[in-house]
This record gives C-alpha cells, sequence and structure tokens, in this order.
C-alpha cells in the first residue's frame, strides 16, 4: 500500500511515504511556512520514491487539536491531494500521535496524560495507556486546567512529532479511511475563543 502522511499542527512541517514497505521522509523546522514548503515536500518524496500521486492510495493527516492554522494546513491538503488522485484520507488525532511519540522515545508504559495548551491556563488534555508496541486512548481530548509540572502529564509542545508516526499509526487503522470529503479536523467542545457580545 502506498500511504502518504502530513503533519503540519506544530512549528515542524513533515511528510512521509510509505511504499512496498519502504519509508520516505522529509521533516523541517517551519515555523508559520508550512504553506510555502509542504507541497514541494510532497513532490520531492514521491520523486524519490519513483511513484506518481495518482499511485497514492490514502493520505493520512496530524488531525490536531494544534496549531489552528496547521491543523488546517493539512487537512486542506490532505483532502485536495486526495480528491484530485481518487485516493482514500484518514484523520490521525495529534494527541494520539504525541502519545506515540511517547511510547516510542522513552522507556515509559502504564497510563499517562497529554496536554496541549490552548490558551492562557487551558490545555487540551487526553488519556492513555502506553503498550509494548501500541497506545490505547483511554479519554479524548476535552479542555481543562492541567499541572503540567506533574509527572504523570506529558506536555506536548516538549515533542516533535513527524509525519512517518502519523503514516505508521494510519497503517495501523487504515480500514478507517474514507472519502476526502469526510476526513475532517478534530475540535474540541467549549475550545473557542468567541463569545457572544453583551447585550446580543
Amino acid at each position: 500500500m502506498n500511504v502518504l502522511a502530513i503533519e503540519t499542527t506544530t512549528d515542524i512541517c513533515s511528510v512521509a511515504l510509505v511504499t512496498d514497505g519502504c519509508w520516505f521522509e522529509d521533516t523541517r523546522s517551519a515555523p508559520r511556512l508550512h504553506n510555502r514548503h509542504v507541497l514541494a515536500m510532497i513532490d520531492n518524496i514521491l520523486e524519490a520514491a519513483e511513484i506518481t500521486r495518482g499511485k497514492i492510495e490514502v493520505i493520512a493527516f496530524g488531525a490536531g487539536p494544534g496549531s489552528f492554522t496547521g491543523v488546517r494546513i493539512a487537512a486542506a491538503v490532505a483532502q485536495g491531494v486526495a480528491l484530485a488522485v481518487g485516493a482514500r484520507a484518514l484523520a490521525v488525532p495529534s494527541s494520539t500521535v504525541a502519545a506515540e511519540c511517547v511510547r516510542r522515545s522513552s522507556g515509559r508504559r502504564g497510563e499517562i496524560t497529554v496536554a496541549r495548551a490552548c490558551r492562557p491556563g487551558l490545555h487540551h488534555v487526553s488519556r492513555f495507556t502506553l503498550g509494548q508496541d501500541h497506545v490505547d486512548c483511554l479519554e479524548f481530548d476535552r479542555v481543562a486546567v492541567v499541572d503540567t509540572s506533574s509527572t504523570e502529564v506529558v506536555d506536548a509542545a516538549r515533542l516533535s512529532p513527524n509525519a512517518r508516526v502519523v503514516g505508521q499509526l494510519a497503517l495501523d487503522g487504515i480500514d478507517a479511511a474514507v472519502a476526502p470529503a469526510l476526513a475532517l479536523p478534530y475540535y474540541v467542545e467549549g475550545d473557542s475563543p468567541w463569545r457572544e457580545a453583551e447585550g446580543a
């Protein structure tokens, strides 16, 4: 299976492709410049892998919660390219990507809380169990106050997610891939800075 993965939910801009079991990846730091790089990065790894866009079967993307603009860039690019080439799309929760990054980069196992700052004093908070070869989501993201100094809490801002992790998680859940229009970013209930004006 040919799976393209995109991760732009942080300052990292990352694209990865798996084809015939071989991985190709381009990851770089590009704060607020993802839109300038991501399409060229896709072309570069397709050229390196010597396959055309038309051979992509699934496009996975880090679907948030995360950077407001970054999440939407990943979703728009994934949907647009998938629609153009007739591929399916797959939204991969960014909290799951973060938990998988922790599992791979440390010896931690058991329950953890992943926290990602969203507004002053508030975080997106989710809970996972880290197993030997997988992660299980116990509680999906919600907006809450959390003590990021706790040893149980992992601050997602300290992690560097990449598209290869997104792609590998996508392979594990490939049956969930859908038509491009149905692959949407993840929104967290209550996470909106807008308030109705007084007297409205």
